[in-house]
């Protein structure tokens, strides 16, 4: 037999749980009215505080020195070398010494017999040597290409690394934003169960209804407060997490507690279908592509001669040029260099035809990234095309679930339900938020990965960059 309230103790109970409701939801507000923070600001941080950005940022900077330094292969070189002898007791033998130091005396130089018989113990010699590229077969442009398209992907990988992070962020701030809605609910439905314990037990001295019915309640309400601790020490490690990303302790954190709307996402939506950014993978591919071509010029540069000048001027002392005095002579020389590649046993054939294999993988790689990147913006565009509608089932389902709690809880000041049904609604209730929470959540969630698949988070780091270039 089922035990009754009477009307006046119904109606006490179900003021008490709609006064709950709105309390909890207003006393949360105000706890989370601390300057929160937006997705667009959290985006911002990550971008300017990142690590994984800053080493990519150093690897483009790197880059660029490799530029500056390729160019400097069209410019003449200048080298000075010097040398001290001591010829010791040799000097004094009857023979001559072929005196040439590479790069620093005229080739073919010798010190005469009458030199080596008067020749002091220390012989001092240096000079400067020029050698400037005349025609080195297209090596040096080659080169030069090559350290402009290494740039571009080492730049371009920047642009990459700030996709990658901005989606990270973006995932990091929906699961905040989740957990802490989580413990807003958990609050609001602990709420709920400790009114519903104090009245119950008011209505228990009062011997309307059993200790078995108030029992059931309170194990709910433990229940209920073990889901709040989770749910809290949920809500910490996420704020840790995103904290990590964009440089930000988790007590510096606070978000707007305003779950994603239809509106947010319709706007965002629509601001992803004028984007015409370009994903940052397929503009690396294409200058590995233009990387590999190089490469294959750059082999079959090794076909052609090497043409150059050359010129110095030497001193030497004693002074060999005046009769071996005693004090410094020098002579300067001017020439064109020629290097003729004659026989390899075809290496250098081997070596092309691997550079051509390397062009046509570069080719075949950039092919299949753009049919995968199609395909994954197909898939995307579903998922959240599918997250979009399980939204709007789950706040329908939240909105029933609200007016079967409304009917319960009139049911119950008609005596005609007990509290097993309003433990059963409200769970229930509970049960529908949280799902339209998780629907909310995956809604955003899937519309950043739809963001980054079709480039427009690469967009969005490209204007941040210039906003800040203009600061």
């Amino acid at each position: 037999m089922r035990n009754r309230f009477n009307r006046r103790s119904f109606l006490l109970l179900g003021t008490a749980l709609v006064f709950t409701i709105g309390w909890s939801a207003e006393a949360y507000a105000q706890e989370q009215a601390q300057a929160p923070m937006s997705l667009e600001q959290c985006r911002d941080l990550a971008l300017e505080h990142n690590k994984q950005i800053q080493m990519a940022q150093a690897d483009a900077v790197a880059s660029d020195y490799l530029v500056q330094s390729a160019k400097t292969k069209y410019l003449p070189r200048i080298d000075f070398a010097g040398a001290w002898i001591n010829p010791g007791d040799r000097a004094l033998r009857p023979f001559a010494i072929d005196f040439n130091i590479p790069g620093v005396t005229p080739p073919g130089l010798s010190i005469p017999l009458d030199f080596i018989s008067v020749a002091p113990k220390e012989i001092y010699t240096g000079g400067f040597t020029l050698r400037q590229p005349i025609f080195m077969g297209g090596k040096i442009v080659e080169a030069n290409k090559m350290a402009r398209y290494t740039s571009d992907l080492a730049h371009e990988k920047v642009k990459m690394k700030e996709a990658d992070v901005l989606a990270t962020v973006d995932e990091a701030y929906w699961r905040v934003i989740s957990v802490q809605e989580k413990v807003r609910l958990a609050q609001t439905y602990k709420s709920l169960l400790n009114h519903l314990v104090q009245d119950l037990e008011n209505v228990y001295a009062e011997g309307m209804t059993t200790r078995n019915e108030v029992l059931k309640v309170q194990v709910k309400q433990n229940e209920a407060e073990l889901t709040l601790v989770k749910a809290q020490n949920g809500l910490q490690l996420s704020k840790m997490l995103l904290g990590q990303i964009i440089g930000l302790e988790a007590e510096q954190i606070e978000l707007d507690s305003e779950i994603i709307s239809e509106e947010q996402l319709s706007s965002r939506f629509l601001a992803l279908e004028s984007s015409n950014a370009e994903r940052a993978e397929i503009v690396m591919l294409r200058s590995k592509l233009a990387l590999t071509e190089s490469a294959r010029r750059m082999v079959k540069s090794q076909f052609l001669p090497n043409v150059f000048l050359t010129a110095g001027y030497n001193w030497v002392e004693p002074n060999i040029y005046k009769g071996s005095q005693n004090n410094l002579g020098g002579d300067w020389m001017v020439g064109i260099g020629v290097q003729v590649p004659i026989l390899t046993w075809g290496d250098r054939i081997h070596q092309v035809h691997i550079a051509d294999q390397e062009v046509a993988k570069a080719e075949l790689e950039l092919q299949d990234a753009q049919e995968m990147i199609t395909l994954q913006v197909q898939q995307n565009r579903f998922k959240h095309a599918e997250a979009l509608k399980k939204m709007e089932l789950t706040k329908l389902s939240k909105e029933q679930a609200e007016e079967n709690l409304r009917i319960t809880k009139n049911n119950l000041l008609e005596g005609m339900n007990n509290v097993r049904d309003i433990l059963e609604a409200q769970t229930m209730w509970e049960k529908a938020a949280s799902e339209d929470i998780d629907a909310r959540v995956e809604a955003a969630v899937t519309l950043s990965e739809l963001e980054k698949t079709t480039g427009a988070l690469y967009q969005y780091a490209t204007e941040h960059t210039k906003a800040q270039e203009e600061k």
